[in-house]
């Protein structure tokens, strides 16, 4: 029953990505610092962050005897910044004519750091627990750079590097979340070796 879930799970973890990689990269195609998100982004992103929250347990489990208190940490952390994506994607979903932008404040902010060091955690976790193929955690980690540029750094930069990095972010994220969620619907860990059932 376990497998099955964990199987499952995989087959939620790519389409939450995939969802995600697509908001992501939509998000790239205009600058948006001060402006409203479409409403088809916040819904990819809604229904992308509804995936997380339902796969993310599953893919933890599968390795947590493997990445110890690390793992743990990582995947608290990370359940926690996917918060972040709802809050950014319901008020448009609920208000549509209010027309409202995202600003920034200390929920946003406290938010973006557990999201940033979710997945720097989780990568590593998933790189010394070897569960999961090991290049999937290092995708994770170059996730990490980019979120951590995008959300710290790309305000302070021209419009065009925000958008370059959100797009490198959305598709280094979610190429790593679709590896992973692949390893979790077959069982192993597609560098040949069969992952250990929980």
């Amino acid at each position: 029953m376990v497998d099955m879930a964990i199987r499952w799970s995989g087959f939620v973890l790519i389409l939450g990505a995939a969802l995600f990689g697509v908001a992501v990269v939509m998000v790239s195609f205009k600058p948006v610092v001060n402006q409203a998100l479409s409403p088809d982004v916040c819904l990819l992103l809604l229904l992308a962050s509804i995936c997380f929250l339902l796969a993310l347990p599953a893919m933890y489990v599968r390795q947590a005897n493997a990445a110890g208190w690390l793992g743990l940490a990582g995947f608290v952390l990370l359940q926690t910044g996917i918060l972040m994506l709802v809050m950014i994607a319901s008020p448009t979903l609920l208000y549509p004519s209010l027309n409202l932008t995202p600003g920034e404040n200390i929920v946003f902010f406290v938010l973006g750091i557990a999201f940033t060091l979710g997945l720097l955690l989780t990568g590593v976790a998933t790189l010394q627990a070897d569960v999961y193929p090991r290049w999937a955690g290092i995708l994770l980690l170059g996730a990490t750079a980019g979120f951590f540029f995008v959300f710290f750094i790309a305000e302070f930069l021209p419009a065009g590097a925000g958008q370059v990095g959100s797009a490198i972010l959305g598709v280094l994220l979610a190429l790593a979340l679709v590896w992973i969620g692949l390893a979790m619907t077959m069982g192993v860990s597609l560098v040949g070796q069969t992952v250990p059932s929980v």
